[in-house]
């Protein structure tokens, strides 16, 4: 018989994919009961309803890329070399869960339940870590005095759409398939670039 723990865990994994492949609105707590090999009723064992498990799926999602971003700006390590591996640690884990950037668009742009709510405490922090550490690295002269809003809403946008969208992102890359690992690493590396280049202080713009 398949411990509480491990049921409750397939049940997540599945919700993922249904809720990234048909949004919240079009999932079914029906298909996922029985991919996961269980009575739609034992569903409700584990989670109150469909909102309650959409929002611990989104839960978990949040908190990995929160993972992500401590340890890449929590650290001694200089402001330029933070923002690389931040964009080095969110690019691999899009490429390593592609669910997750389909789930974080369609929250965009879907209407989710009220239940979410619950996660906008993650959401909070994530953003002041990303804030913090962006405003660190103008005034210690590393960056330019950008917006450090619009630099978020651009960065991880330019990032999570890749990844959301692989079909369409292959065809104008000129590749079969985004997530193999060349091509994972060559997105990090161009994004990397991308942001060194535009982001990084100029010798006229450094603090004095």
């Amino acid at each position: 018989m398949p411990r509480i723990g491990d049921t409750r865990t397939k049940i997540l994994e599945v919700a993922e994919a249904e809720f990234a492949s048909e949004g919240y609105a079009g999932a079914h707590l029906q298909k996922i009961a029985e991919q996961v090999g269980v009575r739609k009723t034992a569903l409700y064992y584990y989670f109150a309803s469909k909102a309650e498990l959409y929002t611990d799926v989104l839960g978990t999602i949040l908190e990995a890329f929160d993972r992500c971003i401590a340890a890449a700006v929590e650290t001694s390590g200089p402001p330029e070399r933070q923002l690389e591996e931040l964009v080095a640690r969110v690019n691999d884990l899009l490429a390593e869960r592609p669910n997750y950037a389909r789930i974080l668009l369609r929250v965009f742009v879907d209407h989710g339940p009220s239940e979410m709510a619950r996660v906008l405490p993650t959401v909070t922090r994530m953003v002041d870590r990303v804030l913090r550490f962006f405003q660190r690295g103008v005034d210690e002269g590393a960056f330019r005095r950008l917006s450090s809003r619009h630099i978020l809403q651009s960065v991880f946008g330019m990032m999570i759409f890749h990844y959301a969208a692989p079909s369409y992102s292959a065809r104008m890359v000129g590749v079969d398939d985004v997530f193999t690992r060349p091509v994972v690493a060559w997105r990090r590396d161009e994004v990397i670039s991308l942001l060194r280049d535009g982001v990084r202080a100029r010798p006229d713009e450094a603090r004095s």
